[in-house]
């Protein structure tokens, strides 16, 4: 009576102690992953808003270069223009030769407007398009009154506006033309068509969400996509966004659009030598929505493992008390186990664990009956890609292959394993070298004749290579030589071309190496 007494006064504490450890356990388990779905939501969101920030910052500096290049081409045009209409030789060229020698040809395109030269008055002299019939008077326009009175306007950028000689919508670029004296001697004026940037904006395809904007150094819109005609010509002088442009040449920010009212992340750059700042203004919602739609299923499967550890925790409670009854089936459980453990769950072929156990025995084996052990390394060719390719359900189906191909081919004559992803090995008792490379050259070519579709740029089959290597455990090689020599075999059949079979010598380095 004693002894039951104390046999279960035992059962009992060990018993309510597991109960704790399951409790406290349950517990842990509940909180890790609570913490684990909070730190990936914060994952999610910095991973999209870096997202967010790197595609900003490639849309503008294609836009720094896009709409930069193309003014600073029409803008070198302009300048030779007005540095040859000052000169009294060219004057006196014949009209059409005057043109061709003023007006650069290399800039025309569909974007381009015609470019015009007045005289001090503002009449129009010279288009660098002959069939141009409407030539009005252009002192009416601010640029020339500001070109008159400063000889050091430079290049005035200003629009949107209508063309006075084609009436497209343009932005316009004027420059002053100063005669040998230095005085006032009219205007050459050129525009770019807003339509030729709203296509090169539109070609971008970038995503919704996202607005790219150009100003003027002013802070006039001049061009925006996706479009929106009615907010081209305003400013935003007085905007707080305005402010920040001003500040510093390029930059980021977040803030509310003096247009819209949207609240949008700025990637912003003054063009220095153009009296223009482009932007790429994110949207916050769009940003959003990429990380939130993916957090919120992060949160649900986190959530439904939570209530699954705490049912299970439950259970494992209720089945602490069974744990007696239930020791008979657990061993029985252990023992399938045990055989599992030893078998590749896809190919049916042992596993690694076998391998060594088994390489243990044929080298014991080997060195009392001394005769030699080799051992073959077989590696699927290009497997990743295989599996890239054609899925990893197709992958499983040529590893099936290969290990049918090498069960077939040895026959009996040894032993196959696969010992981890696309890599197989055969132990093959009573072997030399030579005599390998037979087995294996079957091997190689069994599995060359199943005619497995791969990839056009590897062949268009899939192939195995073969690395194979023979010691003679009873002349006292060590045995971790075995393996390290066919290793290197591998590699070389594969560093060859792979598709084929290379046996280690008997003074490759690393057997020489490994014998010393």
């Amino acid at each position: 009576m004693v002894l039951r007494a104390t046999a279960s006064a035992i059962r009992a504490h060990l018993a309510d102690r597991a109960s704790r450890l399951i409790a406290a356990g349950g517990t842990c388990l509940v909180l890790c992953l609570t913490l684990l779905g909070v730190y990936l939501c914060l994952d999610l969101r910095d991973v999209a808003w870096h997202n967010a920030r790197r595609n900003a910052a490639n849309l503008l500096a294609v836009i720094e270069e896009g709409v930069g290049h193309s003014l600073r081409i029409y803008d070198l045009s302009l300048q030779n223009s007005a540095r040859l209409a000052a000169r009294a030789d060219v004057a006196l060229l014949d009209p059409d030769l005057r043109r061709l020698a003023m007006f650069d040809t290399a800039v025309a395109g569909s974007g381009v407007g015609p470019i015009a030269v007045t005289d001090k008055a503002g009449d129009v002299r010279l288009t660098s398009d002959p069939g141009l019939r409407n030539r009005p008077n252009l002192a009416s326009l601010p640029e020339f009154e500001i070109h008159r009175a400063n000889p050091d306007a430079g290049l005035i950028l200003s629009g949107p506006t209508e063309s006075r000689l084609t009436g497209a919508p343009i932005i316009r670029m004027t420059r002053r033309i100063q005669a040998p004296d230095g005085s006032f001697a009219g205007i050459v004026s050129g525009s770019i068509k807003l339509a030729h940037f709203q296509a090169l904006f539109e070609r971008l395809h970038f995503d919704d969400g996202i607005a790219l904007n150009v100003f003027h150094r002013d802070g006039t819109l001049l061009i925006r996509a996706p479009a929106l005609p009615q907010a081209l010509g305003r400013s935003i002088g007085t905007s707080a966004g305005y402010r920040m442009y001003r500040a510093k040449p390029r930059g980021e920010f977040q803030g509310r659009s003096f247009l819209d009212g949207v609240e949008r992340v700025y990637s912003f750059a003054d063009l220095k030598d153009l009296p223009l700042i482009v932007t790429v203004a994110t949207d916050i919602d769009s940003i959003r929505a990429v990380w939130i739609y993916k957090a919120a299923i992060v949160g649900v499967l986190i959530l439904c493992l939570c209530v699954l550890s705490f049912g299970l925790t439950v259970l494992l409670h209720r089945e602490v008390g069974r744990h007696v009854a239930a020791e008979a089936s657990t061993r029985e459980a252990n023992a399938a186990l045990a055989v599992l453990a030893r078998t590749d769950g896809l190919t049916g072929l042992p596993n690694r664990r076998s391998y060594d156990e088994h390489f243990a025995v044929e080298w014991k084996r080997a060195a009392q009956l001394r005769t030699p052990l080799a051992l073959m390394i077989v590696d699927a060719d290009h497997f990743k890609q295989f599996n890239d390719r054609f899925g990893h359900q197709r992958g499983d189906e040529v590893l099936k292959a290969v290990a049918d191909c090498l069960q077939r081919t040895l026959d009996g004559g040894g032993h196959s394993f696969r010992i981890g992803g696309e890599e197989f090995v055969a132990l093959l008792p009573g072997l030399d070298a030579t005599a390998a490379s037979v087995a294996a050259e079957r091997i190689r070519r069994a599995v060359v004749n199943l005619r497995i579709p791969h990839a056009p740029e590897v062949g268009g089959s899939a192939t195995v290579s073969i690395g194979i290597a023979s010691a003679d455990p009873g002349g006292g090689d060590p045995p971790e030589t075995l393996f390290t020599a066919a290793d290197a075999a591998l590699y070389a059949a594969k560093k060859a071309g792979r598709n084929r079979v290379r046996a280690a010598a008997p003074t490759d380095p690393v057997t020489v190496a490994l014998r010393a």
